[in-house]
Formats: C-alpha cells, structure tokens, sequence
C-alpha cells in the first residue's frame, strides 16, 4: 500500500528550491583562470556528478567532496558546484520521496516517533536507535548521507533538503546564492507552515517575505531568482492559510475582520521601515491598514483589489 502524497506537501516541496535542473550561472564578474588545484577539485566533483545521475553513492561523494574541497576553488567554480549539488539534490528528493510514501516506513516512523515523544525533534541518531526493521534504518541512513532532514506534516513523514549544511559555502560563493542559501537555510529550520497553518509568528512571516523581495530587488538576474519567488507566500502574507487566516468571521453576518495579531505585525513592519526602502510588500500593507482603519478593519473588495496586482506581479511566469 502506498500512502497518498497531499498536494499541499508537493508545493511545499517545490518552495525549498526546486528549479530547473538544466540551469546556468552567469557570473557577476570576471574571475581569472583557476589555477591547477582548482581545476582537479572541479573535475572530480563532475566525475561524481556524471556518475551520480545513476548512483546514489556518488551523489554522496559529490556531497562530501564539496564539503571538504570547497576553499579550494574561486567563486565562480564554488558557485556552480553548489548549485549543482542543489539540483541533484532536488532529483534524488523525487525518488526519496517516492520510497518514504509507502505504509512500511510511514508507520515505522509514526512508531518510533510516538515512542520518542511527539515534542522531541526529529533526528536520524533517536530514529535510528528506535527503529529496528532493516529496510527503514537502510533508508533513513541513506537519507542523512545525502544531507535531507526529516519533517512531518499532516500525519505524514517526508524528506527536504537540509539547507543549515550549505551554510559552509556561503564564504566562497558569489554574493546572491550566499543571500539564497541563508533564505533556503531559514525555511528548512523551521516550516512556515504544517497542517495547513502558519506555525511562526506574524512578524517572522513579514521579515521572511521581506528579505525574499529584498533579494529579488537585489538579484534580479540570479540563477535562483524563480526559487526565491516561488516561496514568497503572497496569498500567506496577507490572506493567512487555510488553519491560520488572517481575517476571521466576526458574526454570522458575512463579515471578516483582520486578526489582531495580523494588524499589529503590519504596524510593526512600517514602524522598522528603513527610509527610502524599496519594497511593494510594505507598499501594500500601508495601503491595507489605510482602508482597515476606515473600515472597522473589515476585509473590503478594495483591499482584495490592492492584493491581486501583488499577488500578479510576485506570481511565476
């Protein structure tokens, strides 16, 4: 039996980085030619990378090689290596994924979870220690070799990249994919959302939302500007979830007000507001709150009209 994966969880995989897997870079600046070491250290992670499209062990190799090997090249070299491992990464998540959805790991997980206690954190040594069927452990094993953690969502177990490990390289890759990584290494910390709800604060949900327009204001023309736009989260900003909206029913008459909480980190967002900050994010909350105050913070056609131009403009094309 294979469990059914919720679309929600399919999106949620594509926020954390899916991209195309064919992408380039093009370098910001003109570096000088590597030299002899630089070269042999990125001619043997695409030996990895080549022979990883058929085996795992390699992709593990590539991962542990950059790692290890990293200082040892220039921006240009480290940039594309690392973006490399993140789209072989993103392959091998499919597949991961497709072998944890099936009732033998997701009860073993449940098991060993329920058993560790449900407000432990998730960790391979405390699943490992639990679990005794072989082929969960094998996978499981497999799954930290290849640098994924672990999450849970809606009473299921998946896979994500872990993103806090690409810190390492943030020293020696050009400036914009240093500024994704800290971006991708905020969001595999901590989900924005489990359960259909938003699970951090309104105020981390602005700033997170802020600094992904703050670097595709930056970055334009950066190899990871879709990624970043595709987990902006417009509709989380400023209509909440499905658990976690931010304009509740107020009475049986068909009228919906802004949450408290919602009003009061807008407030605070334009309150920090550096002068002459570009960003039509902010842009839009003065103009929400503006008619909220004139409307006993009611939930308008006018503020749905300031809200579906945003949502457009920060939409994939």
């Amino acid at each position: 039996m294979r469990w059914k994966q919720p679309a929600k969880l399919g999106l949620l995989a594509m926020a954390l980085g899916c991209t195309a897997i064919g992408a380039t870079i093009t370098p910001s600046t003109t570096l000088a030619a590597p030299v002899p070491a630089s070269k042999a250290v990125y001619h043997q992670f695409q030996t990895y990378r080549t022979a990883a499209v058929k085996s795992t062990e390699s992709l593990i190799k590539a991962r542990k090689y950059l790692m290890n090997h990293i200082d040892k090249v220039g921006p240009w070299q480290a940039t594309l290596m690392t973006l490399q491992l993140e789209n072989m990464q993103n392959v091998k998540l499919a597949d991961l994924d497709y072998k944890m959805y099936t009732e033998q790991f997701q009860q073993a997980i449940s098991q060993a979870h329920e058993q560790l206690g449900y407000e432990q954190k998730l960790t391979y040594s405390r699943l490992l220690k639990e679990i005794k069927d072989p082929a969960v452990k094998k996978l499981l094993q497999e799954a930290s070799d290849l640098g994924f953690k672990l999450e849970t969502s809606e009473g299921l177990y998946y896979p994500i990249i872990n993103y806090e490990i690409y810190q390492k390289f943030k020293l020696f890759v050009q400036a914009d994919i240093a500024a994704y990584i800290n971006i991708m290494a905020t969001e595999s910390n901590q989900m924005t959302t489990s359960d259909g709800g938003i699970i951090i604060p309104w105020n981390e949900l602005i700033q997170r939302a802020l600094e992904k327009e703050a670097f595709l204001n930056k970055f334009p023309n950066s190899n990871r500007t879709a990624a970043v736009k595709q987990g902006l989260f417009v509709d989380y900003l400023f209509y909440g979830s499905d658990n976690t909206p931010a304009y509740d029913w107020n009475t049986d008459e068909e009228i919906r007000t802004i949450d408290p909480e919602v009003k009061k980190a807008y407030e605070k967002a334009l309150a920090k507001r550096e002068p002459n900050t570009e960003s039509v994010l902010l842009d839009t909350m003065e103009k929400i709150l503006l008619v909220l105050n004139q409307n006993n913070d009611e939930l308008t056609p006018e503020i749905r009209a300031i809200i579906e131009p945003v949502q457009q403009q920060f939409a994939l094309e």
